[in-house]
């Protein structure tokens, strides 16, 4: 009997069951499904957020990679690490668009009809990334708290958001607008297309 192909879910459930249990378990890890970027124009399927960003991009059997250079620009600009997970008839393609910055991995079904993953690529250090687009995964009233305690007047707190991003890209070096970001992030307790976290 033939095995049917895997879809998107399978190999996500698969990746949080076996690539990314330590993450989960560590209470200062945040790991979330459909983070946008750029105020929703993309989406990372897979973000784990610590010590730095990861965005893990799955490309399962049905899926096209039409949109894969158009994401792979959109991580760029924000992730540390990126991992691309692809059904075998996307690899080589594929291959062919991520830069070397990106870790590959193919997701195939294994014997048992479970996921098998195969390291294709490790992931290494992005050295790319846009501070102004980093800020832009701040809501409004985190960019104005963040601005607050920098000393900011609540004059210029009213200002437009796009405004209140580039206060904070002068205000803090990359490093420390980064580090501000993701424990941000992991504060966040409620997210606008998600129930609340418990």
């Amino acid at each position: 009997m033939a095995s049917r192909p895997l879809r998107d879910s399978d190999v996500r459930q698969a990746a949080y069951r076996r690539l990314l249990t330590h993450a989960q378990a560590c209470p200062d890890t945040l790991v979330i499904d459909e983070l946008g970027l750029d105020h929703g124009s993309c989406r990372i399927d897979i973000a784990v957020i610590n010590g730095h960003i990861r965005g893990v991009e799955i490309k399962a059997e049905a899926d096209t990679l039409e949109r894969l250079p158009r994401q792979v620009a959109a991580y760029g600009e924000v992730v540390d690490k990126a991992l691309l997970i692809v059904a075998p008839k996307h690899l080589e393609p594929a291959m062919a668009i991520v830069p070397d910055w990106w870790g590959v991995m193919v997701a195939e079904r294994s014997s048992t009809q479970g996921v098998r993953f195969r390291r294709v690529r490790a992931e290494r250090a992005n050295k790319h990334i846009d501070p102004l687009v980093l800020a832009r995964l701040l809501w409004r009233p985190e960019a104005q708290a963040i601005l607050r305690g920098l000393g900011v007047s609540e004059r210029e707190l009213r200002a437009p958001r796009a405004t209140l991003y580039k206060l904070l890209v002068d205000r803090l070096p990359l490093r420390r607008l980064a580090q501000t970001v993701r424990q941000t992030l992991k504060a966040r307790t409620t997210w606008r297309d998600r129930s609340p976290l418990l």
